[in-house]
């Protein structure tokens, strides 16, 4: 800084105290920044993960169920429509077991924010589609009586399903 004699007067303590301050004030809006897109890079490879967790699970169900003949039969009458055995009914229920859990699980991590939307719709249809079937919407509601599924969740299936639907 310059004096009336063309001399350089040197900044006192309280001046440097004030860069000090807006050096840091910036250092904390580019660190806040960086952390947002730290969180945001987080949350979708979070998400990312956990999809594939879902399908992984899915895809495993799907191979095991037409991997065995006596569980690919069963499934094979309740989509004609065709009438099944308690030991199939049996069978059955273990299937719509799986597919529920797997369900449930979705529709926490969704609740939570942990998949993406496009993604939860297609597993909420599938919710719809097993539950169309009466051995299935049976299954569901011995579960449900039984106290076996989160509470949110079963408010949603019932939402879902409705009291009109098969």
């Amino acid at each position: 800084m310059l004096c009336g004699e063309g001399r350089v007067r040197k900044p006192n303590l309280s001046e440097w105290a004030d860069v000090a301050q807006v050096v840091s004030a910036i250092a904390v809006v580019i660190s806040l920044l960086y952390v947002g897109y730290q969180i945001r890079a987080n949350t979708s490879q979070v998400r990312a993960a956990n999809r594939q967790e879902l399908v992984n699970r899915s895809h495993s169900a799907s191979l095991s169920f037409a991997e065995n003949p006596e569980l690919s039969a069963v499934l094979t009458k309740v989509a004609a429509g065709e009438s099944i055995s308690s030991t199939e009914q049996r069978q059955f229920s273990y299937v719509v077991r799986a597919v529920l859990y797997d369900a449930q699980e979705a529709f926490l991590l969704n609740r939570e924010g942990g998949l993406d939307a496009g993604y939860w719709a297609t597993r909420s249809a599938l919710i719809s589609v097993y539950l169309a079937e009466p051995p299935a919407r049976e299954a569901y509601e011995v579960m449900k009586s039984r106290g076996l599924l989160d509470r949110d969740f079963v408010l949603w299936v019932d939402h879902v399903i409705g009291p009109d639907k098969p």
